[in-house]
C-alpha cells in the first residue's frame, strides 16, 4: 500500500471515474475512460493500478467496469442540525439530514448543510429553520456571509476584516457585532454561505416528497 500523493494525471483519472459513477451510478470501462482521456488501453490500465495501490480505488482487472470508489462521498451533503456550544461542529452524531445539492448550486465536495438557529441575521432574511449551505473552500472576504466558531458555539454573521482585526457583523440591531483578533485560537472560520432554503420551501418540499410516496 502506497501513501504518496496522487500526480496530476492520476487525480484528473480518478476525477473523471467519480464524475462518471455520480452520473450513470456505474463504474466507466477502460474504453470509455481511454476515450475520455485520448489515450490507450494500457495507459489506462496503468494509471488504474496505480491509483489501487494508492488506495484511491478498488481495481478487479479481467473484470468489465471493474472499478471501484474507496469511502464514496454520499449522494447528499451532510445537514447539521442545532449544534450545542462546546461541541465538535462536523461530528457524525450532529447529522440529522443529507441533501442533494448538486443540482441547485456549484459547490465544493465539502459543503455542508446547517439549520440557522435565532434572529441575529433577521434583516438579512434569515429565520430560525431555514437552512444553509456552507462551503469550506470558498475564502471569508468583507461582506460575505460566514459561519464561525467562536469560544466554540457557531455563529452566522456578515464578515468584515482590518488587517488582524475582525467582526462578526449581526444583521440585527439588538446584537452587537463579534470583534475578534484572527490569530485568536477561539475563534475560527468555518465556512462561507453559498446558498440557503427558505424553511417554507423546506416544508413545501417535504409536503411535495410525503405527497408522490403516498400516491
Amino acid at each position: 500500500m502506497e501513501n504518496k500523493p496522487l500526480t496530476k494525471a492520476q487525480q484528473k483519472v480518478l476525477n473523471l471515474v467519480k464524475a462518471y459513477i455520480e452520473e450513470n451510478n456505474i463504474p466507466p470501462t477502460l474504453a470509455e475512460l481511454a476515450d475520455q482521456l485520448k489515450v490507450n488501453l494500457n495507459a489506462v490500465r496503468s494509471h488504474l493500478l496505480t491509483l489501487d495501490r494508492k488506495r484511491a480505488i478498488k481495481y478487479i482487472p479481467n473484470i468489465s467496469r471493474g472499478i471501484e470508489l474507496i469511502n464514496p462521498r454520499p449522494k447528499g451533503i451532510p445537514i447539521y442540525g442545532y449544534v450545542p456550544a462546546g461541541t465538535p461542529f462536523m461530528s457524525q452524531e450532529n447529522i440529522v439530514d443529507t441533501f442533494e445539492i448538486k443540482k441547485y448550486i456549484s459547490a465544493s465536495e465539502e459543503v455542508f448543510g446547517l439549520y440557522v438557529r435565532g434572529d441575529s441575521m433577521k434583516d438579512a432574511n434569515l429565520e430560525t429553520d431555514d437552512l444553509l449551505f456552507v462551503d469550506p473552500k470558498v475564502e471569508a472576504r468583507n461582506g460575505r456571509m460566514v459561519v464561525a466558531m467562536v469560544e466554540g458555539e457557531p455563529t452566522v454573521k456578515w464578515y468584515e476584516r482590518d488587517g488582524n482585526n475582525i467582526r462578526l457583523v449581526p444583521a440585527n440591531s439588538k446584537y452587537k457585532p463579534i470583534e475578534v483578533n484572527r490569530h485568536d485560537d477561539r475563534f475560527r472560520i468555518v465556512g462561507v454561505v453559498v446558498g440557503m432554503i427558505r424553511s417554507i420551501d423546506k416544508k413545501r418540499i417535504d409536503d411535495a416528497v410525503k405527497y408522490k410516496k403516498a400516491s
